[in-house]
């Protein structure tokens, strides 16, 4: 595929406009189509790695990531998936608008993105506010994913915590990020935030805080994210759990309640917390490809 030129006039604590596609992200997708289009009345923005007649992998990010942050993933699939890492509104490269930022709005976005590129049937992964707008797309639409992955979903209340009377301070907390510049984020997510990722990862990490709009975290408003009970049963499409290692009661919670899904499966992650695929990036890319082997 022809590889886009990506020039976005944001000043960053470097300074200037990305002016080549090396400057959007690190060597491995140097190669990959990087192009926007119109959905839902913004412009969304992605990253492609292609391929003709591969089946087609949508990959949506959690809350303040942004598409790349699947980029060690994608290129380990690539070779037999279609892969399209897309920034959702308010993130990376895509519009930034005021709001709303809801999920049914993310939702909207991404068959917006579908319907635009011409996609039938494609596999959907999502992790945390990722997983929450794969997984109601796929309750409003059951008739849109081919398959759908979850990375480590709200499950049984654990995100109940997140209420309205946190989002003034969490969006503080994110200008504070920006207003640190990169090399210092990545310095802080090396020893306190995430320890034991690669540069790589850290690489893609520090660059989403600096682009993404704080008031993405309204998502969080009506607790669309932990609503499983109610969207769950109406997913037809094969549904993978991937959840982060927890305590036996917990694990138990979490089946219970993934128990709903017609066609699901849920598996645990020893030794990953909600980075799953960061923190277990071999057992992430072994329980995909089963699963989707299985399908076929």
């Amino acid at each position: 595929m022809k590889c886009f030129v990506l020039c976005v006039a944001v000043v960053l604590s470097a300074g200037g406009c990305r002016k080549s596609q090396e400057q959007v992200g690190p060597v491995p997708y140097v190669n990959w189509e990087s192009a926007s289009v119109m959905s839902n009345g913004i412009r969304i923005h992605y990253w492609r790695t292609g391929g003709v007649g591969k089946p087609v992998m949508i990959m949506a990010h959690g809350v303040t990531d942004y598409g790349l942050v699947f980029a060690s993933l994608a290129g380990k699939l690539q070779d037999d998936y279609d892969i399209i890492m897309y920034d959702a509104r308010g993130h990376g490269f895509s519009s930034k608008p005021d709001g709303p930022y809801d999920l049914a709005t993310h939702v909207e976005d991404l068959v917006g993105l579908i319907k635009s590129l011409g996609i039938e049937k494609p596999i959907l992964m999502g992790h945390s506010m990722g997983s929450g707008t794969v997984t109601l797309a796929g309750a409003t639409y059951p008739d849109l994913p081919r398959s759908i992955i979850l990375e480590d979903p709200a499950l049984a209340g654990e995100i109940d915590y997140l209420t309205e009377a946190i989002l003034p301070e969490w969006k503080k907390r994110i200008e504070a990020d920006r207003a640190m510049g990169k090399q210092k984020l990545i310095a802080e997510g090396r020893t306190k935030r995430h320890k034991g990722w690669s540069d790589f990862e850290y690489d893609h990490w520090a660059e989403a805080k600096l682009l993404v709009n704080a008031n993405v975290v309204d998502v969080i408003i009506g607790k669309a994210l932990s609503n499983e009970d109610k969207t769950y049963p109406k997913i037809t499409a094969p549904v993978l759990i991937l959840k982060a290692d927890a305590d036996e009661d917990t694990r138990t919670r979490h089946i219970k309640a993934a128990s709903v899904l017609p066609n699901g499966k849920i598996v645990h992650i020893e030794g990953a917390t909600h980075q799953v695929r960061l923190d277990r990036p071999a057992e992430t890319e072994r329980q995909i490809r089963e699963f989707l082997a299985g399908l076929k």
